[in-house]
């Protein structure tokens, strides 16, 4: 028997267990905010820790196990709920593999993992928030504890740790505001829940938990279906990213994100650092991202439910149109240098923007060959891939997608944008006469997207010679931060 088999086996149970209850999470999800997704979140995040543990050798250690679970949730953590998780299960991990695994682990050492699962949980977080995921993790810690002082094996501690748990799940009603309004126990509190039945019945037997009440997430389900969340939230937007640093980014990652929104979480393990703000500034935070080296980011709005219909995907390697596409309502991916980026974990990035289905315009061809691959598995979600890959074709194509009317194709007038939109790459000693070269009497809109250290000035000429030429057509400028091309651009024109 490998001697990860039993962390294999309780990993992969924690998984199944919230993806069986996914659809209630998110159905009881209020806090920080009611966007319905912490089942969701927090199964993504399981869903990628579990897939990266199934690429290693059967016979693995339990040190490798731990190392690949880790990496894995923490690249693939979704929103405030996820990066909790990851944090928690990543530190208990670590602690259990310190003192010999899983299976080697007696009472002290499993309550001394919960114990810093719990300073992990409330560490990731920048403004705690009692009767959420948090208490629920210390009340598991405390109650384990208890146990050891009173004698209990192993068995019986884990045991005390999934009753201390469901209590202070059932006091999360009353505890958070929005939940005691809405009837219903704290979504992520709940998922934590989860992980630790299946952890108590990995090692104390299936029947562990048999003579110990469970605890109702939702005691008026009536007075939950009428509820009305609060409108004094900050965040407009949710911006994700995974940055890679040496150093400890907890401190100036959870400072700066502060200033601009709420919901603020901070990870990190083997130099990747991943992020989580609500912030209604969605620019700055992708500023503060880029500042710190970030491969991967995701912005989209908090309203937008992957879960609960096809979203419109854009996945671009300019920094500064990141916060105009998801104001434009696409959850926007991006990627600077996906040259540089193995095509797996490209994929894995999309995957996790997309949700179960999507339609998605790239503007790179490297970004569109991984949404290409990733719509072809047969077991992947269902994508709509546009033949795009130039920047100027995911501005036409968003913004044609914010126009779409109840009833209307978005995929076919989004491709129909791309189509009368003719894209080409150029520069700043070249730009104004390619301009003209495009420009008939029916262009409708010039994008011109400024790469990285171009002079903005450059497209004032651009704009006077469209007035000129063009009088009617609009003319968008962006700065797209983007390290290639110099410029980009995008000449739209009516159809014959």
């Amino acid at each position: 028997m490998a001697e990860a088999a039993e962390l294999r086996r309780w990993l992969e149970s924690g998984a199944n267990a919230v993806k069986r209850a996914r659809e209630r999470l998110d159905a009881i999800n209020v806090f920080p905010v009611a966007d319905a997704d912490t089942g969701t979140n927090i199964y993504l995040t399981l869903r990628e820790g579990n897939r990266a543990v199934a690429d290693l050798p059967k016979d693995a250690s339990h040190k490798e196990v731990v190392a690949a679970f880790a990496r894995g949730a923490l690249l693939g953590a979704r929103g405030n709920s996820g990066v909790i998780v990851s944090a928690y299960l990543n530190a208990f991990l670590t602690s259990v593999d310190a003192r010999g695994g899983l299976s080697a682990a007696d009472a002290v050492d499993i309550a001394n993992a919960l114990d810093a699962a719990s300073i992990a949980a409330y560490s990731s977080v920048g403004a705690p928030v009692e009767g959420t995921i948090l208490t629920v993790a210390r009340a598991a810690a405390f109650a384990a504890q208890g146990a050891v002082t009173a004698g209990a094996a192993r068995e019986g501690t884990i045991v005390a740790a999934v009753v201390g748990a469901r209590a202070a799940l059932a006091r999360t009603q009353a505890e958070l505001g929005p939940a005691r309004e809405a009837g219903v126990v704290d979504a992520g509190a709940a998922g934590l829940v989860l992980q630790l039945e299946m952890l108590a019945e990995t090692l104390a037997g299936p029947n562990a938990l048999a003579a110990f009440d469970e605890v109702d997430w939702s005691s008026d389900m009536d007075a939950y279906r009428s509820f009305q969340p609060p409108t004094g939230h900050q965040g407009g937007f949710e911006v994700m990213f995974v940055a890679v640093s040496r150093n400890d980014l907890t401190r100036e990652l959870t400072s700066r994100l502060e200033a601009l929104g709420d919901s603020v979480a901070v990870i990190g393990s083997h130099g990747l650092w991943q992020a989580h703000v609500h912030t209604p500034r969605p620019g700055d935070a992708v500023r503060v991202a880029m500042s710190t080296g970030a491969r991967k980011v995701v912005v989209r709005g908090i309203d937008d439910h992957a879960n609960d219909a096809s979203t419109i995907v854009a996945l671009t390697t300019c920094p500064g149109l990141a916060d105009a596409l998801a104001e434009a309502g696409a959850c926007v991916l991006l990627i600077p240098a996906p040259a540089l980026a193995p095509q797996k974990d490209l994929m894995r990035a999309l995957l996790d923007a997309v949700g179960e289905s999507g339609v998605v315009v790239a503007g790179d061809p490297t970004l569109l060959g991984a949404a290409r691959k990733l719509a072809a598995k047969r077991r992947g979600p269902k994508l709509t891939v546009l033949e795009a890959f130039h920047e100027a074709h995911v501005v036409a194509a968003i913004a044609a997608a914010a126009l779409v009317t109840p009833g209307e194709s978005a995929a076919e007038r989004m491709a129909a944008a791309i189509a009368n939109t003719v894209a080409i790459d150029s520069t700043s000693d070249e730009l104004d006469s390619d301009v003209q070269g495009l420009i008939t009497a029916r262009t409708e809109v010039v994008t011109v997207i400024l790469g990285r250290g171009v002079n903005p000035a450059v497209a004032d000429r651009v704009r006077m010679s469209v007035a000129e030429s063009a009088p009617n057509a609009d003319v968008a400028v962006y700065e797209g931060n983007q390290l290639t091309p110099d410029i980009a651009v995008g000449v739209e024109s009516s159809p014959r």
